[in-house]
């Protein structure tokens, strides 16, 4: 199987994996959608969700009315403060949540612990601070509850955020959580899973084109902020209750989703002013082990180096944006203008999640990075395919004049070859010739010295040293017949019978002519080869029957000749008996053929091999 034919499977192979990719994320988003819309059958029928906003805060002994969320700041560590809240409850089936971030919690209701989260045995010995956590705790009392919350302050901030208690049953609290943000996790899942999906992807177009890595870079990116959305998203905490596995995916992926981007935006965009990016990279990457370090050996917590990214990630993006810019406007460059529109929609995402962030007191989402990065993901995987698709093209196009050029020189090989051919037989022609004129010196001398025997016994030696040949003209066009009836000899000395109709004209073009000669040749050389392998014992008949005959301007050529055995092939090609490797006489035939718009075909079955060919000939002008 040849480089153009592995290439074009893997294409068609690569093509519907891509359709299969847009088809799981169309399915995600498709059921996300029903489970969105069928949220009230989660468990039982969904309650109204209460939203208890007022609570008394209880700090160093005081006591004051506070309106929820709030950010409670100037913390010591290890301060403990109280919020006491009071509702009436009329469910049978109630519960409410509690949720903390980075903070011991202690809940009671009606002066009954019933929650108790932060103890330092529950998490690693490397976290500081326990991660965020979301209980649904029961409500089995009809009638007035106080719900009291004991935080105390974590060891590495100054301060708590404290969120809104919401009462319902479970079937509500999930449907909330549902509508509230249903859809950066379904975003989230989506980029994650398309994410993985294109790497794995990536892995395969790589092998064709070098471009294949923007897909690999594209896909880490797209896994690392679906990883971060989901893993911050308060919806994961109430499905699947980690808080110390989601911390550290949480920041890590957030920490390292910039590579990536990085790495994709440079494999792109040529840049020509690449040094502050270089720089920015090296700091990425340099921030990155540093704070892994730091948080294994309890040193910094990842809550802490967050700052560091929070006011690192705006601006590596804003400057990529610039970049991005900079290399469209004043370099003309393709790449930078397509990709423009998708960097600018990438930075008023972050600009946008950046004034989320600073504004909200309780913050619970990356909503508009995450719409933004996937509003991204999508043109770049657009553009990136044209990109890539088009370094195929051009690879492909190189590939196959390489190959081109390979057989070429293997038909220059050949040609000389047969060319080889005929002067030998120009040589034993002026051998003989040579020969002849000594001969018959020798014989002139006996006629004049009237020795007829003398003259009569050396005519005789003479006639038994000549060989039989046979002029046997098998086609008009010389050159051809030459070669045929170079390799014709050499199958009947393997004890071929011979069945040989060739109708060709006899002027062709000197190009046509020595493709001729190399197909005709190249035909009968295997004939010959396979017959003269046949064992001594084999009751098999030796034969050759090569038919050549023009139709509508192209050349049908046919034969079929005996063999012993099966011959070895990989794929659609024959392994040559000489070398362990694909034939390079039918190979090239096939690519004469291919050439001159035609084709070559060959099988063999039952102790026979059959070879048919056809193509367009050319005659000599004038």
């Amino acid at each position: 199987m040849n480089g153009s034919e592995i290439r074009n499977r893997c294409g068609g192979w690569i093509r519907w994996v891509l359709i299969g990719v847009f088809g799981v994320c169309a399915g995600l988003l498709i059921i996300g959608a029903l489970s969105f819309y069928r949220s009230g059958q989660y468990v039982g029928e969904a309650e109204p969700v209460r939203r208890i906003s007022t609570a008394s805060l209880t700090r160093d002994g005081v006591t004051k009315e506070i309106s929820l969320p709030a950010r409670i700041g100037d913390l010591e560590p290890g301060e403990k403060i109280t919020l006491t809240l009071h509702f009436t409850n009329e469910l049978t089936d109630c519960y409410a949540e509690v949720r903390t971030v980075f903070a011991p919690l202690t809940a009671e209701v009606n002066g009954k612990t019933v929650f108790a989260f932060g103890d330092p045995k529950e998490r690693p010995s490397f976290m500081k601070d326990p991660g965020t956590t979301i209980h649904l705790i029961p409500i089995d009392a009809a009638g007035d509850i106080t719900v009291t919350l004991t935080y105390t302050a974590p060891n590495t901030r100054d301060s708590i955020s404290v969120p809104v208690l919401y009462v319902s049953n479970q079937s509500g609290i999930f449907r909330r959580y549902l509508f509230s943000e249903g859809d950066v996790m379904a975003e989230s899942f989506v980029m994650l899973v398309a994410g993985v999906l294109l790497i794995f992807v990536s892995l395969i177009v790589v092998q064709m084109d070098r471009k294949g890595v923007l897909l690999l870079w594209l896909g880490s990116f797209m896994a690392l902020t679906g990883l971060w959305g989901c893993s911050n998203c308060d919806m994961i905490l109430f499905l699947i209750n980690a808080p110390n596995l989601f911390y550290i995916l949480s920041y890590l992926s957030f920490f390292s989703l910039l590579l990536p981007l990085e790495l994709f935006l440079e494999e792109s965009i040529s840049f020509h002013w690449r040094l502050p990016l270089d720089i920015l990279k090296t700091v990425l990457v340099g921030l990155l082990l540093t704070a892994v370090v730091l948080q294994l050996t309890g040193t910094v917590m990842f809550t802490q180096t967050t700052h560091v990214y929070q006011i690192l990630l705006p601006i590596s993006i804003f400057a990529f944006t610039a970049a991005v810019i900079y290399e469209a406007v004043f370099r003309r460059n393709k790449p930078a203008i397509l990709w423009t529109f998708p960097m600018l929609l990438l930075s008023g995402a972050c600009a946008q999640e950046l004034h989320h962030y600073t504004s909200s007191s309780v913050y619970s989402s990356s909503r508009y990075f995450i719409l933004g990065a996937a509003l991204f993901c999508g043109f770049m995987c657009f553009v990136g395919a044209l990109q890539i698709r088009q370094s195929i093209q051009v690879s492909r196009r190189e590939k196959e004049q390489e190959f081109e050029l390979s057989m070429m020189n293997l038909e220059i090989g050949d040609q000389k070859k047969y060319q080889d051919t005929l002067l030998k037989h120009e040589k034993e022609l002026r051998r003989q010739r040579h020969d002849c004129r000594h001969q018959l010196t020798v014989l002139q001398e006996y006629a004049r010295n009237g020795k007829l025997d003398e003259l009569n016994d050396y005519i005789l030696r003479m006639q038994n040293a000549i060989p039989t040949i046979r002029d046997v003209r098998y086609t008009e066009n010389s050159a051809v017949n030459a070669v045929v009836s170079y390799y014709a000899q050499e199958a009947e000395r393997a004890g071929a019978a011979l069945k040989i109709h060739i109708d060709l004209p006899g002027k062709l073009s000197h190009d046509m002519e020595q493709n001729l000669c190399i197909v005709f040749g190249n035909l009968l050389e295997n004939a010959a080869e396979a017959i003269g392998r046949m064992s001594d014992e084999t009751d098999t008949k030796r034969y050759v029957h090569l038919a050549a005959v023009m139709h509508l301007g192209k050349l049908v050529i046919h034969m079929e000749n005996s063999m012993e055995g099966r011959p070895r092939k990989w794929g659609r090609f024959f392994i040559s008996s000489k070398r362990d490797e694909v034939g390079i006489g039918l190979s090239s035939v096939a690519n004469i053929a291919s050439l001159h718009g035609g084709r070559a075909m060959f099988c063999a079955e039952k102790g026979r091999f059959l070879s048919d060919v056809y193509f367009r000939l050319e005659e000599a002008k004038g």
